[in-house]
């Protein structure tokens, strides 16, 4: 509605795009902090017999490998030494017969909460925290979306992220692991919402036919979002640094109720007509669009008293969705599919962030990769979608990701150049199936009950992220077990597309019994 009658895209539109960058970018700023905030890195045992304290606050290259470490420390085990026999500090002065767990650790660098909270030999505890920001998100989703239709998309926008640079700035000052990983959840309850708010205001704003583009626009700041994490991490090199640099940008958002047009569609919706009257002369000035009076007045009529079949009315009366479920195979086959496709999908995207640190070379350079491979990804949707089908490009993105991540395990040096080319190749077709699951799923089905079972889709895509934290906990069985895994659930979810119909260029379904009819029938 709004696109069409300001004139289409325009010098409006972009200025919506360009003040819902800032909040997306500090999405993708935020989204995965715990990448780095609480990244892993490298320890050995406190030998008190051998060096003083000042080890456990600073260590240099020289005191990180002392020459006593080879008959103290064993080779194979970060977290055990051999016990002393002595107060001496010589080859004769311990057991190497024997180990005894270390009670106290050194650790190479002091970036993360990983040596802050003293983390070593714990590394269910550091992997738990992207769980419970990931478990956050799913708590997020009812919360802002009642905001959002209680008080409007803008609204939820500004709570959820200055919400989440207020709980951040609080989570630089955290004194225990407990209370970091408190902070971590509020912060994810009130700030995980950014983007789906931001992307509903997009898309009321251009149309629901324009959803492509509008991941493109909101896609690119959220890639470099999360580009700029890892190159704030390398500037800061400290934790609490990093969240007390990175937080405080959320609170320009407070400006935005004075800056970001709300959705015309919701003030519509919440008998706001004057309001949505102003805001679209507004956006028509902007666009240089000549509007006459009555022609607003009689949109926004249209508007506030649809058409509505009766017959159509009576049977959504007489039929519940959980009666549709029971009823109607059709349905029952495309929303377990999509289930199938969302906790995959968003898993693998999660747990190749994860896995960077496990790539050869910078950390910090190897995660701004992955989030750089974001960007032709996106420009392949939007170029393919609307050419080449759903279901074709979904399946060749998911074989894509599949068969790069299967294919590391293969090579000779799975941490090397070709390993990290076929990681990103992964990265590339991961961000492609989420990207085009967003579309296609919606397309699936229908009009009465989309927006709830594309909610549910997206709850089970919140499962798979809480898990992908855990995937390097993997590791201990095999070096080849998280990417052979994260490659083995695409390939499923490449095989189920042949359960469900194209639907490029099809009407949508409008009711539980268009589902039942030939694919063709309804075209």
């Amino acid at each position: 509605m709004e696109g069409e009658c300001v004139g289409g895209f325009g010098r409006w539109q972009v200025r919506l795009a360009t003040l819902l960058a800032l909040p997306v970018l500090l999405t993708g700023l935020y989204g995965t902090n715990y990448v780095f905030l609480a990244a892993s890195t490298p320890y050995r045992c406190h030998i008190s017999e051998c060096e003083d304290n000042g080890t456990l606050e600073a260590v240099s290259p020289s005191s990180w490998s002392p020459d006593w470490a080879s008959f103290v420390l064993p080779g194979d085990d970060a977290c055990s030494r051999h016990p002393a026999v002595s107060d001496t500090c010589d080859h004769d002065s311990f057991d190497n017969t024997s180990r005894v767990v270390c009670d106290s650790f050194v650790y190479l660098e002091h970036r993360s909460i990983f040596a802050e909270f003293n983390l070593a030999c714990q590394e269910g505890k550091r992997a738990l925290v992207g769980t419970v920001h990931n478990v956050g998100m799913l708590v997020s989703l009812p919360i802002m979306g009642y905001i959002s239709d209680k008080w409007g998309r803008r609204a939820a926008l500004v709570v959820s992220g200055t919400g989440a640079g207020l709980l951040g700035l609080c989570k630089s000052f955290a004194g225990s692991y407990t209370a970091y990983v408190l902070a971590e959840f509020l912060e994810t309850v009130l700030g995980a919402s950014v983007y789906p708010a931001a992307f509903v205001l997009m898309i009321e704003w251009l149309g629901v036919e324009q959803r492509i583009l509008a991941s493109l626009l909101l896609g690119i700041p959220l890639s470099a979002g999360a580009a700029t994490l890892a190159l704030l991490d390398y500037l800061t090199g400290y934790w609490r640094l990093w969240a007390r640099v990175a937080y405080p940008p959320s609170f320009l958002l407070l400006l935005y109720p004075w800056l970001l047009p709300e959705s015309v569609r919701w003030l519509v919706a919440n008998s706001k007509l004057p309001q949505a009257a102003r805001v679209i002369k507004q956006a028509a000035r902007w666009n240089r669009v000549a509007l006459p009076e009555d022609a607003i007045d009689k949109m926004l009529a249209a508007q506030t008293e649809p058409v509505v079949d009766k017959s159509e009315v009576e049977d959504d009366e007489e039929e519940s969705l959980f009666r549709a479920f029971i009823k109607y195979g059709e349905l029952r086959r495309r929303l377990l599919t999509c289930f199938v496709w969302w906790s995959s999908a968003v898993f693998v995207f999660y747990g190749l962030a994860v896995r960077a640190h496990a790539l050869a070379g910078s950390p910090h350079g190897n995660y701004a990769l992955l989030a750089a491979a974001e960007l032709p990804a996106l420009l392949l949707n939007t170029l393919l979608l609307d050419r080449a089908g759903r279901r074709p490009l979904l399946t060749a993105a998911l074989l894509l990701t599949a068969l790069a991540l299967i294919a590391i395990p293969l090579l000779p040096d799975s941490e090397g150049v070709y390993g990290t080319a076929l990681f990103l190749a992964g990265k590339v077709g991961a961000t492609m199936a989420l990207n085009a699951l967003y579309v296609y799923t919606a397309e699936l089905f229908p009009t009465r009950a989309r927006q709830r079972l594309l909610a549910a889709c997206s709850t089970c895509g919140r499962l798979g992220a809480i898990l992908a934290p855990l995937t390097p906990l993997l590791a201990a069985y095999g070096t080849w077990v998280p990417p052979t895994l994260l490659g083995a659930l695409p390939l499923a979810s490449a095989a189920l597309t042949r359960l469900v119909p194209e639907t490029l260029g099809r009407r949508l379904p409008d009711r539980f019994r268009d589902l039942q009819l030939p694919h063709d029938s309804i075209a």
